[in-house]
């Protein structure tokens, strides 16, 4: 049989629908807030990557991990072993007054539950021996036979009321009489009754009832409760008290000689509930010194405990928790990455990943030969990797390869797997490379073609406009005289030649990626050129772009996918 070693940890489980209504809320708010700033066409390129499904597979796994977690607290647990313990008890049989007059509240909050909080706590005291009740009024009758079960001795006096006997009134003889009659005929162990009462008794059995139990050997250990002198009304409810056949409020008091005569009859003492803990101790002394006998009984000793069976997945999901990201591109490169490091390192896609690491590490340490290396073995496990691609054309850029850059990105645009964003970056580059081989006709093309992508990039419009200006300048440079070519030599189809740069011109010197091409232009003529070509309009669109999307707009080489 199943059961929870801590089963009040249960409780916890009310965060799931909680954490449910969270998450609604915060969709439901999400959405309306996009409708008002972004047109819904739009989000995507705002917010790429972002998906509803991704975000409640991933709040999911953190809702199972909770669930598993709060589960594994409780400590799932079964019996193993049903074993039979041995133990030396005495009997004790436990008889409380539950009739009317124990309403009365000359002792707070009433004679019954003070009666009630002692007789539990005297139980709690007691364990090891075996434990018998009695409740009585003007009737009385056996709630439990002798037994080690405590806890269902507790529920029982938490719940006892004078409601429990229809007979009311006070009969001290039966209640003792019924309390003899739950010992063993011929007991081997001493026994002892514990009597809780305010000491009221209307029937005159009590010298009958008290001589058998003192020929018996069964001591009587009494605890009074309730006023002696000036005594209370009993409450019948709706503000009345109970009433004689005059009319008159009754007004109950606790007989102390009653209860006193009992014990000394049996070699037995008195107490009063109001000494609590210390009346406890004096009982549980006495009950020692009797003579106790051997008793089986019967329990499950040893427990077997399954929570390591929920904490194992629910640390699992707690990893891949955080190894997912909000967004897809993202998640899936960290859920790639942990999933790699768990494989064997000669392992062909751990190998891939390993080299993508190594040359952004060298990149970023502006060890471009060495990124080189890295990002071309990455590609020769993967020739059409989209990531070791871009990486590699950027690394063949910073040394000044730009022809090679120039066909590398080439390559990378003509992968499908590439997104919007990533083929804007692509053409932004290449239109870079394309400018350092003075090839302002194709740098134009391909900035054009990056804004076609993304309108609003203020680096691309700005290098668009530089790479035009310097077409033009070039354009209206005087051409030296030349000799005429002879047939069959000169320009295909009449087309003017691009200016080649000359021999013995010094190196430029090698501009970051998403920079502005080398020209003749002064920061001043520049920065005019910039407040003519760029409308304000289009730098408000721009700054905004940055803001919505900081991360677009970063140093392309630096960038990974």
């Amino acid at each position: 049989m199943f059961s929870f070693e801590h089963p009040e940890y249960l409780s916890l489980l009310w965060v799931v629908p909680g954490a449910l209504a969270v998450w609604l809320s915060y969709l439901w708010w999400r959405r309306r807030v996009l409708l008002r700033l972004v047109a819904p066409s739009a989000q995507e390129r705002v917010l790429p990557g972002w998906s509803v499904g991704r975000f409640w597979f991933k709040n999911s796994l953190l809702l199972v991990a909770m669930v598993l977690l709060v589960v594994a607290a409780a400590n799932p647990q079964r019996g193993v072993r049903k074993a039979i313990a041995e133990q030396r008890s005495a009997d004790i049989v436990l008889v409380l007054d539950i009739s009317q007059s124990m309403l009365a509240q000359d002792v707070p909050p009433s004679r019954l539950e003070r009666a009630k909080i002692f007789a539990r706590q005297l139980i709690r005291a007691l364990a090891g021996e075996r434990i018998g009740l009695v409740f009585f009024a003007g009737n009385a009758y056996a709630a439990m036979p002798l037994t080690t079960d405590y806890e269902a001795a507790d529920m029982l006096l938490r719940s006892a009321t004078p409601d429990f006997i229809s007979t009311q009134g006070s009969n001290l003889g039966a209640a003792l009489l019924t309390a003899a009659e739950r010992f063993d005929p011929n007991p081997e162990a001493g026994r002892a009754l514990v009597l809780v009462s305010d000491g009221e008794d209307h029937e005159g059995a009590l010298p009958k009832a008290t001589a058998r139990l003192r020929d018996a050997g069964i001591v009587v250990f009494c605890a009074g409760v309730g006023d002696v002198v000036n005594g209370a009304p009993i409450p019948v409810g709706n503000g009345e008290y109970k009433r004689d056949e005059q009319g008159q409020i009754i007004r109950t008091r606790s007989n102390e000689a009653t209860l006193r005569q009992i014990a000394a009859a049996t070699r037995g003492e008195f107490y009063r509930v109001e000494q609590g803990e210390a009346a406890i101790r004096a009982i549980r002394r006495e009950v020692a010194q009797l003579q106790h006998r051997a008793v089986q009984t019967r329990s499950f000793e040893e427990f077997e405990s399954y929570y390591t069976w929920f904490v194992l997945p629910a640390f699992l999901l707690l990893v891949l928790y955080a190894a997912l990201g909000w967004r897809t591109r993202r998640s899936s490169y960290l859920l790639l990455s942990l999933f790699f490091n768990l494989l064997p390192a000669d392992g062909p896609a751990q190998s891939v990943r390993s080299w993508l690491r190594q040359g952004y590490t060298h990149y970023e340490e502006n060890q471009y030969q060495e990124a080189e290396k890295a990002y071309r073995k990455a590609l020769q496990q993967e020739p059409t990797n989209p990531t070791a691609l871009y990486n590699y054309g950027n690394a063949l850029y910073q040394q000044g390869k730009y022809a090679e850059a120039q066909q590398v990105w080439e390559k990378a645009l003509q992968s499908p797997a590439t997104t919007p964003a990533q083929r804007a970056d692509l053409w932004h580059n290449l239109g870079n490379a394309m400018a350092q081989q003075d090839k302002m006709t194709e740098a134009i093309r391909a900035y054009q073609n990056s804004l076609r992508l993304r309108p609003g990039d203020p680096d691309t419009k700005i290098n668009l406009q530089l790479a035009q200006q310097k077409r033009s300048q070039s354009a209206s440079q005087p051409q030296p005289q030349e000799q005429q070519p002879s047939a069959g030599q000169g320009n295909p189809s009449g087309a003017d030649s691009l200016p080649q740069p000359s021999a013995t011109s010094p190196a430029q010197p090698l501009p970051q990626p998403k920079t502005p091409p080398p020209g003749k232009l002064t920061p001043e003529e520049a920065r005019r050129l910039l407040e003519t070509t760029v409308a304000p309009q289009d730098q408000e669109s721009a700054r905004k772009y940055r803001e919505q999307t900081p991360e677009k707009h970063q140093l392309r080489p630096k960038k990974d996918w």
